[in-house]
């Protein structure tokens, strides 16, 4: 639905649509357009606040799963992680870390800026958790191995500095 732009002339119009965060829904209007008689959503911003920090801890565990489930099905380029390995990353998590999916172009930035040494032909787990616990601190990074792609899995920890631990794009 579009409504006439004010102070506009000719035909513009603009949509309502974008008005409300997505997945938003207003039934039941009013006569008045400020009002309504009965909202609702389902979407995940509508998540009262004392709730909201043990939502976003679900989800990051969740994704975290998710990245080693990943690791266990489809085609692989490259070997697999063992089940040692993902086990111990599924300890990492049941412990509160989290885990990443970083590449090899990512970690070869990042070692250019601490001024480490990285082979990006053949990259070890172990060169790049130098890398990464240079760039971010030994304390940040709990575990590295390789993913079926080449990539690497990294276990971080949830919080740094009282913020949401997340690698920079």
């Amino acid at each position: 639905m579009a409504t006439n732009v004010r102070g506009r002339t000719g035909n513009r119009t603009r949509s309502r649509t974008n008005q409300y965060p997505t997945g938003a829904t207003r039934t039941g209007f009013s006569k008045n357009w400020g009002t309504t008689t009965k909202e609702h959503s389902t979407t995940s911003w509508n998540i009262p606040v004392q709730w909201k920090n043990c939502s976003d801890t679900l989800v990051r565990k969740i994704n975290s799963y998710r990245t080693l489930y990943n690791q266990t099905k489809g085609p692989a380029r490259y070997d697999r992680p063992t089940p040692t390995t993902i086990n111990s990353f599924a300890n990492w998590i049941g412990k509160g870390a989290n885990v990443h999916t970083v590449t090899k172009n990512q970690i070869s930035r990042w070692a250019k800026m601490t001024q480490k040494n990285f082979n990006t032909r053949t990259p070890t787990p172990n060169s790049c958790k130098n890398v990464l616990s240079a760039k971010f601190g030994r304390n940040t990074i709990k575990a590295v191995a390789r993913t079926k792609t080449g990539s690497f899995m990294v276990a971080t920890t949830p919080v740094v500095n009282g913020k949401p631990f997340c690698f920079p794009k």
